[in-house]
């Protein structure tokens, strides 16, 4: 006798509520989308990625750009190997094993500031200010923003498939990336991902960049969600800092990219090998 008197009264309710109580009592009865990742369950509806370390495979774009834009700076501001050691160092790159440092600039500043992060080097060694700047521009800019090499592009993982079982199963995907909107699309293009994406936030877009939690309130607000309705995935600390701050549904650390698992670790509620783990867990 019980269901049959429940489901009756709710009928009552919900005809004789104003419409937008009505909205809200009825989303108290609505199943919720679940997202399992590794062996963790969430109630979320969208899933934020990161793009280089995340999606494609960090090491092989962003080291190699550097060591040539170092190059070709030192060549163009007549330094030396202690230049390009200092250079290395402040953009957290380990020039002898290839490898860059998870919180350093290279892996997490948008390219305007990355550049004026060089200038300073160049002005530490004698360059005068506003020479430092153009020499950046010229040389390091034009190598960090150089259109992707098909070499470049390396997915990490079945990418393509993973995104299509996301979007398969009612899950947004969005992407969060310091990279300009040029290379992105490029890349997206490149794996043929890009109508899997509802969203998709640059570094050189206007209003904010990652780091900043605006940038996940406002994908949430775009996308009529909560924030507490995404998960944010990526290779830095960086990312899941700021994701903590935002208040996501989870904070998912993605190993093999540009932070070591032992930095991700802390900052994290669960890692991960690649986004193939991340899978539609039914509705509840």
């Amino acid at each position: 006798m019980k269901p049959e008197f429940r489901l009756p009264l709710l009928r009552l309710l919900l005809i004789t509520l104003t419409s937008n109580s009505t909205i809200a009592l009825h989303s108290l009865f609505m199943d919720y989308t679940y997202i399992r990742i590794a062996d963790i369950e969430v109630p979320a509806r969208c899933v934020v990625f990161d793009k280089d370390g995340t999606l494609i495979d960090f090491h092989a774009v962003w080291g190699p750009r550097l060591v040539r834009g170092a190059t070709e700076l030192a060549v163009a501001a007549d330094l030396g190997d202690s230049f390009l050691a200092h250079l290395y160092q402040a953009a957290g790159y380990d020039a002898g094993n290839g490898r860059t440092s998870g919180q350093g600039p290279l892996a997490t500043a948008p390219l305007h500031q990355f550049t004026v992060i060089i200038a300073s080097i160049l002005f530490q060694h004698g360059i005068i200010w506003d020479k430092a700047l153009e020499l950046s521009n010229e040389h390091m800019g034009a190598s960090m923003t150089a259109t992707p090499t098909t070499q470049e592009v390396i997915p990490r993982g079945a990418v393509a498939e993973s995104l299509a079982r996301l979007v398969e199963g009612d899950i947004l995907a969005v992407i969060a990336t310091t990279d300009n909107r040029h290379a992105t699309k490029i890349m997206l293009n490149a794996l043929e991902v890009e109508p899997f994406f509802a969203d998709v936030r640059c570094g050189d877009d206007e209003g904010p960049v990652k780091p900043d939690v605006a940038v996940l309130n406002e994908i949430a607000d775009s996308l009529q969600l909560e924030v507490g309705d995404l998960i944010m995935v990526g290779d830095t600390v960086s990312d899941l800092a700021m994701a903590r701050k935002a208040g996501t549904a989870l904070c998912v650390g993605i190993t093999g990219g540009a932070g070591s698992a032992e930095e991700l670790a802390s900052h994290a509620d669960v890692l991960i090998n690649d986004i193939g783990e991340i899978r539609p867990a039914g509705l509840r």
